[in-house]
């Protein structure tokens, strides 16, 4: 999925039927002159029943004439950009909604989104031309075309096949043929003034293939002093490659095995970081906060679901057998966030505030607090993903559409010298939460002012490409 550093995301929940409640296919009215219409008539009906915000489906005007025009307009037509509802961001510049169509009826897999290089980046100006761009490499998935050439976190990415970047030309970096990419590593010899390339090279990356994208992307055991300190960073929330729709949950199971070597290990504080995940099947939600609140904590509320009726559905923390005897005691967590920090990340935090103290590190989380899950149509080969259910956690809170603002507010942009590969205790904001945690002076905190901001210009509607297959989720489960 494509998204911008303020992201468009979906996320999807648990034991919630995709089937359509509205009129049967078969009964629907006859279609109008466009090719469109008896689909669109579909649409309608299903909106009405399901949509969170159909009381603003409610006061619209719909005519014959409405009906004749293509779905995708229809669709967006009928969606709530009201501030008082939370279908999506319209302020600031930032326009998009989290309700989405496609024209398919075919679930498609979690993390399979076609083929890929497998880098993830965000894309920075150059000062001088803000036509053209280098894109920094936040995370490179293993075993990828990328990560084979040897590009790594933090490299920036100057031209591909001899050329420079056109911010609105950046699928050359997603997939394509075998290709040539300038690779750079930049550091400062001046604070806030002078950046020297120490390594540059030209690498030749393989072509374009399927790459899984296991969120499970880094972990480790980090000791300092008495304390033994859990890392994950985790990317998405996805039960496996194939999806749940095929009965795959291979991710889950490698989320188990981190925490059940956590346990082994007796940590007693874990660091997670959200930085990169935008969400995804809550049921992974459900299963990595039951791991996280602990073994006393199983079976209790987790969240609920409201529906547009005011009905509700309560959720809890998976059983002991469920979780495969790998919770951790924890009394406190430490989570690191972003502008990419939404939905199912997001509730998460909200889900375990009730339970235990958190410290939020990093920079304002998207502000998601509802779900969505399919809604198919064989008849006309079509998939909705409307925003279906809002979520509330175990006090029936839900107020944070418009994002978790961290405790200690660090932010990546504005310090790209410091960035280190995941898992570093110096990089930037871990080695914020390590300092928490012993009570000793971070790197962050150690940073010369003003010594960081790096070679090229950040522009909040510059490309960026993160968890790009994420949007291609589908099955019977909720997202958020």
């Amino acid at each position: 999925m494509n998204i911008r550093q303020t992201l468009w995301v979906a996320i999807w929940a648990v034991g919630i039927a995709g089937c359509a409640k509205g009129p049967a296919e078969d009964s629907l009215p006859a279609p109008g002159k466009h090719a469109d219409a008896a689909a669109n008539r579909w649409i309608h009906s299903q909106m009405k029943d399901q949509y969170l915000y159909n009381d603003h489906i409610a006061r619209l005007r719909i005519t014959t004439q409405s009906y004749e025009q293509s779905c995708e307009s229809f669709f967006l037509s009928l969606l709530s950009s009201s501030p008082d509802d939370n279908d999506g961001k319209h302020t600031e510049g930032r326009d998009y909604f989290y309700s989405t169509m496609e024209r398919s009826n075919t679930s498609k897999a979690a993390s399979f989104g076609g083929d890929s290089y497998g880098i993830e980046f965000k894309l920075y100006v150059y000062p001088d031309n803000e036509s053209y761009g280098a894109a920094r490499v936040m995370y490179v998935v293993e075993g990828s075309p990328a990560d084979r050439a040897g590009i790594r976190r933090g490299d920036w990415i100057r031209q591909v096949n001899g050329s420079d970047i056109p911010v609105g030309g950046t699928s050359a970096l997603t997939s394509g043929g075998k290709t040539r990419m300038l690779v750079q590593r930049i550091a400062y010899s001046v604070p806030g003034l002078v950046y020297d390339v120490t390594w540059e090279k030209e690498v030749v990356v393989d072509a374009a293939e399927p790459v899984a994208y296991n969120p499970v992307l880094t972990d480790t055991v980090i000791v300092r002093g008495a304390h033994r300190i859990g890392y994950l960073a985790y990317t998405s929330f996805d039960t496996g490659p194939q999806g749940p729709s095929a009965g795959d949950h291979a991710y889950d199971e490698a989320l188990k095995a981190v925490f059940a070597e956590f346990a082994r290990n007796r940590i007693d504080e874990l660091v997670l970081d959200l930085r990169y995940n935008p969400g995804g099947y809550i049921s992974c939600c459900q299963l990595l906060s039951s791991l996280i609140a602990g073994e006393s904590r199983l079976g209790e509320s987790f969240c609920y679901y409201r529906y547009n009726t005011g009905q509700e559905t309560e959720l809890k923390f998976l059983g002991r057998n469920e979780v495969g005897g790998a919770t951790v005691d924890l009394q406190r967590l430490y989570v690191l966030t972003g502008p990419w920090t939404a939905s199912a990340s997001e509730l998460l935090i909200s889900a375990l505030k009730p339970y235990m103290p958190l410290r939020l590190i990093g920079t304002r989380t998207e502000g998601k607090n509802v779900g969505s899950y399919e809604i198919r149509s064989d008849t006309y080969a079509l998939t909705l993903h409307p925003i279906t259910l809002q979520l509330l956690n175990k006090e029936h809170w839900t107020d944070y559409a418009a994002g978790f603002m961290p405790d200690i507010y660090l932010n990546d942009d504005a310090n790209q010298d410091q960035m280190r590969e995941l898992g570093d205790p110096e990089e930037y904001l871990l080695s914020q939460a390590l300092a928490e945690i012993v009570g000793s002076e971070s790197a962050a905190s150690k940073a010369v002012a003003g010594s960081s901001a790096g070679p090229f210009g950040p522009v909040a509607d510059a490309p960026s490409h993160l968890n790009r297959v994420q949007g291609a989720i589908a099955g019977n489960e909720a997202q958020n």
